[in-house]
């Protein structure tokens, strides 16, 4: 029997590493819902966050026995490629320093990408032998630049198209997965095209909306997590005077909070450790003074950022009245949700903005991939 290529959606972002992919044969029992799911095909969505770091999870009998805490904390997968394992997802802090690069060039190749690749994946559909293409989302800044675009879609190419052989411990568990994986083609978009994708496109690639809202501006406003992209499009075409890209995202919060944790305690957190102080309910930090309390902290680093975005949109975008359609979509849109959608009234943040990107261009490789 002919092995099924999958059409696959991937969002390689900064903060978190998406992808998605839409089984036109229905649904299957085998795999995780999508939160986006629509009509009768399969949509599913997986998410990784972009942390990947050297060591293991193994710490042999060490334990304070009936003291320690009872529930399990996140931990991390174990991807290994080639003989070299790498720590992949939540958790990685507990174990190693966490790998930090917010550099466009992780975006192409490297030990880092090709671990959250593998694992996303894993997550994904499992084990087992796969077959994929592979439409890739690339910030604003990579995409307008023409060398730098071509040079990135090259390195894709160059290492992902082919076949590949890994093993994956998921978290929590003693045995490892094999998986055996083909790539015949990679593809690459703005990551924020995905969000038109999915706002517009059904599961099996067709426009759903009015032919009028797709010659009406649609203009996109996706919040990374390092990347803050401004797409806006009319009649197909990309409208250039208001597209461009910035790196005022999330990571802003991020650093703000590190900063003044080291400043103010003496302590070295990574960027990834800040981050999750930003989403957790009640966040504290313990110190040699005890528990601090980073409550009003966390707001000020918020609050900043949402001023940087705001400042960042009004002077591409003015007030945004001239576009109909407004989508706010990425982490930092469901973070900043408040402010934006004050600031921009006529707004809408998608539904699950976090992994709309990765929904909307596995959406579109269906169109794609058709041939």
């Amino acid at each position: 029997m002919e092995e099924t290529t999958r059409n696959l959606g991937l969002d390689p972002g900064f903060g978190g590493f998406k992808a998605a992919l839409v089984d036109t044969a229905g649904p299957s029992a085998a795999l995780p819902s999508a939160p986006l799911g629509t009509g009768r095909t399969g949509t599913r969505i997986a998410s990784v966050p972009s942390v990947v770091g050297v060591g293991q999870t193994d710490l042999g009998l060490l334990s304070l026995g009936s003291m320690g805490r009872r529930s399990r904390r996140a931990q991390p997968d174990e991807v290994t490629s080639q003989g070299v394992t790498y720590l992949v997802g939540e958790g990685v802090a507990r174990y190693a320093r966490p790998v930090e690069r917010m550099d466009f060039l992780r975006l192409s190749d490297g030990p880092e990408l090709r671990a959250l690749f593998y694992d996303v994946v894993f997550r994904l559909l499992g084990d087992g032998r796969h077959h994929l293409n592979v439409m890739a989302g690339l910030p604003v800044e990579v995409m307008a630049d023409r060398q730098q675009a071509q040079s990135t879609l090259r390195a894709l190419r160059r290492w992902m198209i082919g076949g590949h052989n890994y093993q994956v411990i998921p978290a929590g568990t003693g045995g490892g997965c094999e998986v055996e994986l083909a790539v015949d083609d990679v593809q690459v978009m703005a990551q924020p095209a995905g969000a038109v994708f999915a706002w517009g496109l059904d599961d099996r690639g067709r426009w759903t909306r009015a032919r009028a809202d797709l010659k009406a501006p649609i203009a996109v406003c996706d919040i990374g997590y390092n990347t803050l992209d401004l797409f806006t499009v009319q009649g197909g075409e990309v409208i250039g005077r208001f597209t461009g890209g910035d790196t005022a995202g999330m990571r802003r919060s991020a650093e703000l909070i590190l900063t003044a944790v080291r400043s103010s305690h003496g302590l070295a957190l990574s960027l990834h450790e800040a981050d999750a102080l930003l989403r957790t309910r009640r966040p504290t930090l313990y110190t040699a003074e005890g528990e601090v309390d980073l409550s009003q902290l966390v707001q000020q680093a918020m609050d900043a950022t949402a001023a940087a975005v705001v400042s960042y949109v009004e002077r591409r975008w003015g007030n945004g009245r001239q576009f109909p359609h407004l989508l706010f979509t990425g982490g930092g849109a469901e973070a900043l949700r408040k402010t934006l959608l004050e600031q921009y009234p006529h707004g809408v943040v998608l539904p699950e903005p976090v992994t709309a990107n990765a929904l909307g261009l596995a959406r579109y490789a269906m169109r794609a991939f058709q041939s």
